[in-house]
């Protein structure tokens, strides 16, 4: 059999030869036969392997302090935490010379094995064309989504006037790789991602998907991909248009209140989530705890459950943590974050499409209905706006606190909010004494590559 080049780090940027002509003719015991469509329904089967997102970004945003030098000095003592910490610093090198990134290989490696479904299933045998487009559908929601995520992790944030010469990422869309690697435009990624969704809600996929089978991508978790994308593509009444059609398809909220005294729904009983896409590295046990900010702690009700249930004091996590809360939500769970789209994203991008639109009623009823899902019955009260742009203040902040911890929401946020003059801001972190600051639209806002894959790429230009 021919020799098979199969990527494992910037997919195929480092490759191992693996015997087989094509990965899904190998024979599994007699389990699976070449060729056929059912090969491709298995290998979507392993959901784990499109469950990852890019989780150190939550340590880069406004929504982290860490003020406990115990666990400071801890994260400084291990190869294994520093980067969680250089992330946090801004730091220019992230992993250090031979170390690996693996949140970025864990997305790639995702990456191929959609494109193997991509390219290949609608040429298998077995199947029906129905069953073929709706398996090539899920393979490119699943695309869609790593690239989004991509993207805005190590691109600039999208901006329709420099897209086309901005840097993005590498982009492979067949299962082997032959060309020189370099980065593609932004605009060619967001191209590539809209091209994904939009044939996917066209795909026979199943309207919904929910219990085990959240991993598994629907009809309302393109849509909801969709509306993320144009979100952060600062196309709002698109991003709302596609919000309102995943929200007719799934608008289920959970009722915090009920599970105050615990057994907070895991995942695949969680109505909320329209796709799974989770953390690998969960925020749970200490040093790799992520500290809250005082200003965001600070925008809580003190009744809203969401700062009662999913953040608690940091000495909860180790006694020698003196100062602050931290995020606490997978404590609860025992699971990690989810950073797929979900019913309460849908509505606040909804709302936030409204607001922009000039209509601030209808933009705090979207805000109230969740809201009223997150306090204890009597102690609601209803946010009010004076206008449009006190009902996008508004709007925006509870947004904050809604997706505070959740596989980098507030990071892509300030990234596009800050072309925006009024909403650009200039962050601050504390680190041993030092107080680090980072202006609207840094160099920094982009990840740097870790410097081992230009062994492999030397053509893969570094962010600045």
């Amino acid at each position: 059999m021919k020799k098979y080049l199969k990527y494992i780090a910037i997919t195929a940027i480092s490759a191992f030869v693996a015997s087989c002509d094509n990965y899904v003719d190998i024979q599994t015991e007699g389990k699976l036969v070449p060729e056929e469509t059912l090969n491709y329904r298995y290998l979507l089967n392993n959901t784990r392997m499109f469950d990852y997102t890019y989780d150190l970004i939550d340590a880069a945003s406004d929504d982290a302090d860490f003020t406990n030098q115990t666990q400071i000095t801890s994260l400084e003592a291990s190869t294994y935490y520093r980067p969680f910490l250089n992330t946090y610093k801004w730091s220019d090198q992230i992993y250090y010379d031979g170390e690996k990134d693996f949140d970025m290989e864990s997305l790639y490696d995702g990456l191929y094995y959609a494109n193997v479904v991509i390219t290949e299933v609608m040429k298998s045998k077995k199947g029906t064309e129905a069953e073929k487009l709706a398996i090539k559908g899920e393979a490119q929601v699943h695309r869609a989504f790593l690239y989004l995520m991509l993207v805005n992790t190590y691109g600039k944030a999208y901006d329709a006037a420099t897209s086309n010469t901005d840097l993005g990422v590498p982009i492979f869309t067949t299962p082997t790789v032959s060309q020189d690697i370099r980065r593609a435009s932004v605009q060619e990624v967001y191209n590539l991602i809209l091209a994904d969704l939009n044939d996917a809600v066209t795909s026979g996929l199943k309207p919904v998907n929910s219990g085990l089978n959240v991993a598994f991508p629907s009809q309302a978790s393109a849509y909801a991909l969709l509306a993320r994308t144009y979100l952060l593509m600062r196309n709002y009444p698109e991003a709302k248009a596609n919000a309102e059609k995943a929200l007719a398809l799934q608008n289920k909220l959970v009722n915090l209140a009920a599970f105050e005294s615990g057994g907070y729904p895991t995942k695949r009983f969680d109505s909320e989530i329209i796709l799974s896409k989770g953390s690998y590295n969960r925020l749970q046990y200490a040093p790799r705890v992520l500290q809250l900010s005082n200003e965001l702690l600070n925008s809580f009700d003190p009744n809203d459950l969401r700062y009662v249930m999913f953040t608690q004091p940091a000495s909860n996590f180790d006694s020698s943590y003196t100062q602050g809360r931290v995020y606490a939500k997978e404590s609860i769970t025992d699971e990690g974050r989810n950073a797929g789209p979900s019913v309460p994203e849908m509505m606040l991008i909804k709302a936030e499409g409204e607001a922009r639109a000039g209509s601030a009623s209808a933009a705090m009823a979207t805000i109230n209905k969740l809201r009223q899902s997150r306090f204890r019955a009597g102690e609601y009260v209803a946010l009010t706006a004076a206008d449009n742009n006190d009902a996008l203040i508004k709007v925006l902040a509870e947004r904050r606190r809604e997706l505070m911890g959740t596989g980098g929401f507030r990071w892509f946020d300030l990234k596009r909010l800050n072309k925006e003059p009024q909403f650009a801001k200039t962050i601050t972190h504390t680190f041993s004494g030092q107080t680090l600051t980072l202006a609207p639209n840094a160099d920094r806002y982009q990840m740097p590559f870790a410097p081992i894959y230009f062994d492999y790429a030397p053509h893969l230009e570094q962010n600045k």
